[in-house]
């Protein structure tokens, strides 16, 4: 379920078609993305601390969760708001993340 299953093909950014549901997103601007079976998955570095190779999900109510193999962590945020990609929920997704690495 982790394994690339696109191909060549890179994930492109998100666009929304109901803008009081859900914002445009691009979780990882500039950097290559990767659906497997079951996860969006980093080719690269994050700039919060995800290891190339993590593997990542989000949910409609800005509920978010990441697993990190190579640093042998996890991370889950869940909260109860809309629209999805709330830039100021976003903000404390990476906040989280940077704690959860140490920078």
């Amino acid at each position: 379920m982790a394994r690339n299953q696109i191909g060549d093909v890179t994930v492109v950014p998100m666009r929304s078609v109901v803008p009081s549901s859900s914002y445009d997103c691009d979780f990882f601007p500039g950097m290559a993305q990767k659906w497997g079976l079951g996860f969006l998955i980093n080719t690269e570095a994050g700039p919060n601390g995800r290891n190339r190779g993590s593997l990542c999900w989000a949910g409609l109510v800005n509920t978010y969760f990441w697993v990190d193999p190579a640093a042998g962590v996890a991370g889950l945020f869940l909260s109860q708001s809309m629209p999805f990609a709330d830039p100021k929920a976003l903000a404390v997704l990476a906040a989280f993340e940077r704690g959860v690495y140490g920078k």
